[in-house]
């Protein structure tokens, strides 16, 4: 570009940003289309012109906008504009995604404050409140040994690989939703089914409910309870009752800090498979920290710790825990993203059984996974991904490496 043209564009880009704060979308549009004659396909023009219409109802809105999103997939203020086209259309599925996007990619900001007061206002005839996830696929595992949550089964190590199916659903429902309060009962249910490992299959089902409180765009006050109950090979393997306040603090510039605090009582079952099972039946209490931080438009950094203590009623199965951890999601296009997650896991349990070891246990778990998402429609998308966990162990029944592939076909509607 020439240094006559550049000068002509500032000049324009300058006029139209100063017609669009007076509200003159009429001399907003026709300065903005001749910036972009002037460096046709440039972003910042493309959306200014895209707000410009959308100001003015103008159906070429939406192209201009979804032309500008391309180029920025990241932009919290473009996905902002196409919440706020849809709205107006009363297209309330599509308005309530962006606006969702542009809170997830901007947290704290005035974009986030904007798109908050279309979500957290009472809900428009025909707008969506609920949620369902569905998620469909297959997973190889090198260790067949825990469930869904992550949880050793109390025999020790299977030492055994297998494929297994998975099926997930998750539903909810904001049955309140004001301009600073939201109350939102949801269920979801994770089956597995593996080729040969049978008394492996996992049918974990949690039903709970989340209520959130703003006391302003800066705090939020968040309570959960969760009922859980676990089936391990048909048989009923434990169940569990959880509470957790959290305090949310959004620093704008999409930093945010969440504070969290949880109790939650287990009971184990016995069964054929898990004779001792009921040893591990007690109570765990935790406190952590999460920090997010953006790095650029289309990256983000989540980083917190958390520490807990697990009662039991046999000593063997309780310990303090250290953890920490870190993740990275990354935005490389609209419909493409990576997510990186580490974390240190240092586990020392109290008891020692001595019949069978000679210390007590001291386990360190390292966990790495990255998943790819490639979004197909707005609804579907494939997700693949590894993860690999190390536990060192000072017992060596305990001592084990297991990694796990997958590969799933979501919805969410």
């Amino acid at each position: 570009m020439s240094a006559a043209a550049q000068t002509a564009y500032d000049q324009y880009m300058s006029q139209g940003t100063a017609s669009l704060e007076k509200k003159d979308y009429d001399a907003a549009e026709e300065a903005f289309r001749a910036a972009l004659r002037e460096k046709p396909d440039d972003n910042k023009a493309t959306l200014y012109l895209g707000i410009a219409l959308n100001k003015k109802g103008a159906k070429e809105a939406e192209s201009l906008l979804k032309k500008s999103l391309l180029m920025n997939p990241a932009d919290p203020m473009t996905n902002l504009q196409l919440g706020l086209y849809y709205f107006n259309r009363s297209i309330y599925p599509e308005a309530m995604d962006y606006f969702e996007t542009t809170i997830e990619l901007a947290p704290g900001s005035e974009y986030s404050s904007e798109a908050s007061r279309y979500l957290k206002g009472p809900a428009p005839a025909g707008s969506q409140r609920g949620l369902l996830d569905i998620a469909l696929g297959m997973q190889y595992d090198s260790n067949v040994i825990l469930g869904p949550g992550n949880q050793p089964l109390p025999e020790g190590i299977s030492r055994k690989s297998d494929w297994r199916g998975v099926v997930y659903l998750r539903g909810q429902y904001d049955i309140v939703s004001t301009q600073n309060f939201r109350l939102t009962p949801s269920y979801a249910v994770y089956q597995s089914f593996h080729t040969k490992l049978t008394d492996f299959n996992v049918n974990d089902q949690v039903g709970g409910i989340e209520a959130v409180y703003s006391l302003s765009d800066v705090v939020a006050l968040k309570g959960t309870y969760a009922f859980e109950y676990v089936f391990v090979g048909e048989h009923s393997y434990d169940f569990s009752h959880t509470l957790g306040p959290a305090v949310v603090l959004n620093e704008g510039s999409g930093f945010s800090t969440t504070v969290n605090y949880s109790w939650s009582k287990f009971h184990f079952m016995d069964s054929d498979l898990f004779t001792n099972n009921s040893d591990r039946t007690g109570f765990d209490n935790l406190v952590g920290i999460i920090q997010k931080v953006p790095l650029g438009s289309a990256v983000e950094l989540r980083a917190g710790y958390t520490y807990d203590r697990d009662f039991t009623r046999d000593d063997f199965w309780a310990y303090s825990g250290n953890r920490g951890f870190a993740g990275l999601a990354i935005k490389f296009l609209q419909s493409l993203s990576m997510d990186i997650y580490g974390e240190y896991y240092d586990k020392g349990y109290k008891g020692v059984d001595p019949a069978i070891f000679a210390s007590a246990r001291h386990d360190r778990v390292q966990t790495y996974s990255i998943a790819l998402t490639q979004k197909l429609t707005k609804t579907l998308s494939v997700v693949v991904g590894q993860m690999y966990i190390r536990n060192k162990s000072n017992i060596i029944e305990f001592d084990y490496k297991r990694a796990i592939t997958s590969i799933f076909l979501t919805a969410r509607f």
